[in-house]
């Protein structure tokens, strides 16, 4: 009698211990159980912090927590890229970035980050085209005349960026390249000093964001000759791309997308790839993209990833190419 009763009462002890990792399991708290902030590598005023901040407050409504945008402008990104990467891989930190993000340690040794390895896509946003363009007062009425002018005239043409390695210029050295354009790259610190030096004419050409140059054709200073990426722009419908006159290579798109670092739980990114695609259906984030001229797409983690992973090999090979660096 007495072995039964200490035999039933080993095992009530046994079975009370089994339960404890149960009850703290099932008492642990649902992702988010805090803020989370989501870093944006540019200064307030940008394509990437106008789409991040209602992006973030949709969030915010959906979690019932704050969700905190912060610009931290540095090194072309990096800066933010790399403080991303340190941040416990948990969720709770984010990144929104562009196209710059796989194309920096290309450009920069001290990077300090494999984009493949560092970092995991979790849902890309949208995609972006550029626009070719020229002064209002320019004689170049369409990309033929460019390209022509461009190989007879001995002194060469004149076309900028907004900054070395930046995607419009490894598109204007394509182009000088691939066509026998004699020409001299200006790099600028943002888009506002070289759109002014283009629509005074002290430059030929350059390949604009597609926001900034529609905003240019609506005030007449500026011309555009065509767009990169696959297919036409919504907004700009009378406008061609490059290929369709004739001038393949020029089909890739810049992208806005959303990061965490490499190791966050599966988990925890399926939810945030789930509902900030369904934020992305939300009409007034839809608004937003429009006035930015980002076509959203709302790739999920396995496309994203496979779109980083062949961006990655052909900016490479433009970068390579062209022998871009930057120190």
């Amino acid at each position: 009698m007495m072995r039964t009763m200490g035999l039933a009462l080993a095992m009530g002890c046994l079975g009370a211990t089994a339960a404890l990792p149960m009850r703290s399991i099932a008492a642990a708290p649902a992702w988010p159980a805090k803020p989370v902030h989501i870093l944006t590598p540019y200064q307030a005023g940008g394509s990437a912090d106008a789409m991040a901040r209602p992006i973030a407050a949709k969030l915010s409504e959906m979690w019932g927590q704050p969700v905190i945008v912060e610009n931290k402008p540095g090194a072309n990104g990096i800066l933010a890229t790399q403080t991303m990467i340190k941040a416990p891989a948990d969720g709770y930190t984010l990144l929104y970035h562009i196209t710059g993000i796989i194309q920096n340690p290309l450009l920069y040794k001290t990077a300090g980050y494999d984009p493949l390895k560092d970092i995991a896509p979790v849902l890309q946003i949208g995609s972006q085209s550029m626009a070719l363009s020229v002064p209002a007062k320019s004689p170049l009425a369409n990309l033929d005349q460019l390209v022509a002018q461009g190989r007879g005239n001995p002194a060469g043409q004149s076309y900028g960026s907004v900054g070395n390695g930046h995607t419009g210029h490894i598109w204007s050295e394509l182009l000088t390249s691939e066509h026998g354009i004699k020409g001299t790259h200006a790099a600028y610190k943002g888009s506002g000093p070289l759109v002014v030096d283009l629509i005074a004419g002290r430059l030929d050409w350059a390949f604009l964001s597609t926001a900034e140059a529609a905003t240019r054709l609506q005030d007449k200073s500026l011309r555009v000759l065509a767009l990169s990426g696959p297919h036409r722009v919504k907004q700009l419908p009378g406008v061609a791309t490059l290929q369709e006159l004739g001038y393949p290579g020029f089909e890739m798109v810049g992208w806005h997308g959303l990061f965490a670092p490499a190791g966050t739980p599966a988990a925890t990114l399926r939810k945030i790839e789930d509902d900030v695609r369904k934020v992305l259906a939300d009409p007034e984030v839809a608004r937003v993209a429009e006035t930015q001229f980002i076509e959203i797409t709302g790739l999920g983690r396995a496309d994203f990833t496979r779109v980083v992973q062949t961006d990655h090999d052909r900016w490479r090979t433009l970068i390579r190419k062209f022998d871009i660096k930057n120190e």
